[in-house]
């Protein structure tokens, strides 16, 4: 089949699946409220690709001689990660880089998951067979996927091989066709509107008590007694004009519950061998297998944030304002940072022998995804700052509706921005409600809180990019200046 469209899509996710939210199962995610409106967008994604104008940009011809999405391809080359990451900047710029989990994250994810064949099949050859057997499933089938990388986050202080068992998702026992999982895990983001399901990575295990927690799979999301427990749907379910960022793109985060599921052999690639288990995100390049996609949604997701800055002061033209400009400044320095960080990112891509596949640049990776949680926070803050109490002089779409016809159109020259905003051909309250959905909405905080702490809590990774990092040139510099010989000088 390769590449779908947006109704091949959507006509995949009438199965079975339990999608618990609001006290019932959600009968059907492309109808229900607080679900139709992702599960359009993600139609939407579908739909683009398959657009001829698009085609050539996000796909390639796999060896079956059918169109698949470049982010399924495993980079042999520079050339292929530049491929990609257009690719990837195709559908983030188009989208301002509001939705996070769009899928051609996942199958990057699935890729760099493949491209470890070598590491999961170093016990067992079958193994890495199957992580390659999962990304041809996943590639000819133009599979939706979603994650679940991460334990419950129920008690970080007790070793997990002494806590109450299953609380995180392990092995109940293997059987003639598979093995029985049990536990919880998150963070499902965009379960509701998936496919599959991979699940790998953490917790590092240690010892026999923790083992049985050492395991990396695939499943579909309807898969027997396995049920997906939703936070509230940030989507009102209102009209785009007075919600336009709730109303597309709230991706739903969810917590998977393993009650008892059979998860076929064939779908296994990490298996109880906690050497290979805890080793797995390092060895398959973790960071810049998935950083990549991270830093491209960045830079665009900005440039929506600076455009949304500019056409906020330029309503009351406060954009002639030293400090105005000033905070605008500012973000067009992180976009500029970030813009740069990723062309590093594959300009300075390196191979790795072990494997024969490119990885981006572990440095400007890890450049990026640090100051980009510290960027999204001040460049929200700015915005806040500069629209003021605009904010809060930007009526509904139905209020706007009824005011004007009690007393009249005039009352709209309340409501409206400087002079110049109409040349742009946008109007001042549809601009407000955008704004307001992306820095004060239910959804902005989510927003807020996922960029936060993606890829983990920044203050250990930071600390963590001190200690990992090879500081033996800086330490050299350092010596090299205290010798008296320096310069042959005494």
């Amino acid at each position: 089949m390769a590449m779908r469209d947006g109704a091949a899509y959507l006509a995949g996710l009438k199965d079975q699946r339990r999608i618990w939210h609001n006290g019932g199962l959600v009968g059907d995610v492309t109808t229900a409220p607080g679900f139709a409106n992702a599960a359009r967008t993600i139609a939407a994604y579908y739909d683009f690709q398959c657009d001829p104008a698009n085609l050539d940009l996000v796909s390639y011809e796999d060896e079956d001689g059918q169109r698949s999405h470049r982010s399924f391809k495993i980079p042999r080359s520079k050339q292929d990660l530049r491929d990609r990451g257009a690719a990837f900047a195709a559908w983030a710029e188009h989208t301002g880089g509001q939705l996070g989990r769009a899928p051609d994250y996942m199958n990057a994810a699935m890729a760099g998951v493949a491209a470890a064949e070598h590491h999961w099949g170093q016990e067992n050859p079958e193994l890495g067979e199957h992580a390659v057997a999962i990304l041809e499933h996943c590639r000819r089938n133009d599979v939706c996927l979603t994650h679940t990388f991460v334990t419950p986050q129920i008690d970080r202080k007790t070793p997990l091989g002494e806590q109450e068992p299953y609380l995180n998702a392990g092995i109940v026992k293997r059987t003639s066709d598979g093995v029985i999982v049990r536990g919880s895990r998150v963070l499902g983001t965009l379960a509701p509107f998936s496919d599959e399901n991979i699940s790998f990575g953490l917790p590092i295990v240690k010892g026999e008590a923790e083992l049985k927690y050492a395991l990396g799979f695939s499943i579909p999301v309807d898969a027997p007694g396995l049920h997906w427990v939703c936070r509230d749907s940030f989507d009102p379910a209102r009209s785009t004009h007075d919600y336009p960022v709730s109303g597309r793109f709230e991706e739903i985060d969810t917590v998977a519950v393993f009650d008892n599921v059979e998860v076929p052999w064939e779908h296994v690639f990490d298996y109880e061998d906690e050497r290979i288990h805890n080793s797995v995100l390092m060895v398959m390049r973790f960071q810049e297998s998935l950083g990549h996609h991270v830093l491209v949604k960045n830079v665009a997701k900005t440039r929506f944030l600076l455009g949304l800055a500019h056409l906020i002061a330029e309503s009351a033209q406060t954009n002639s304002f030293i400090n105005v400009q000033i905070r605008l400044g500012e973000i067009v320095t992180m976009l500029q940072t970030l813009e740069s960080i990723t062309i590093a990112a594959v300009e300075g891509a390196v191979e790795n022998p072990d494997n024969g596949v490119w990885y981006c640049n572990a440095n400007a990776i890890t450049a990026g995804l640090r100051l980009f949680p510290e960027y999204y926070v001040q460049i929200i803050d700015h915005i806040k700052q500069i629209g003021g109490s605009n904010f809060m002089a930007a009526p509904s779409e139905a209020n706007m509706e009824a005011i004007t016809e009690a007393l009249g159109p005039s009352v709209e020259r309340y409501f409206k921005g400087a002079a110049d905003m109409s040349e742009e051909g946008i109007e001042k309250v549809p601009l407000f409600r955008l704004a307001w959905d992306v820095v004060g909405s239910s959804l902005a905080g989510r927003q807020e809180l996922y960029e936060r702490f993606f890829f983990g809590d920044q203050q250990v990774s930071k600390s963590q990019s001190y200690l990992r990092f090879d500081k033996t040139e800086a330490v050299d510099t350092v010596r090299r200046l205290l010798d008296p010989a320096w310069l042959g000088r005494s």
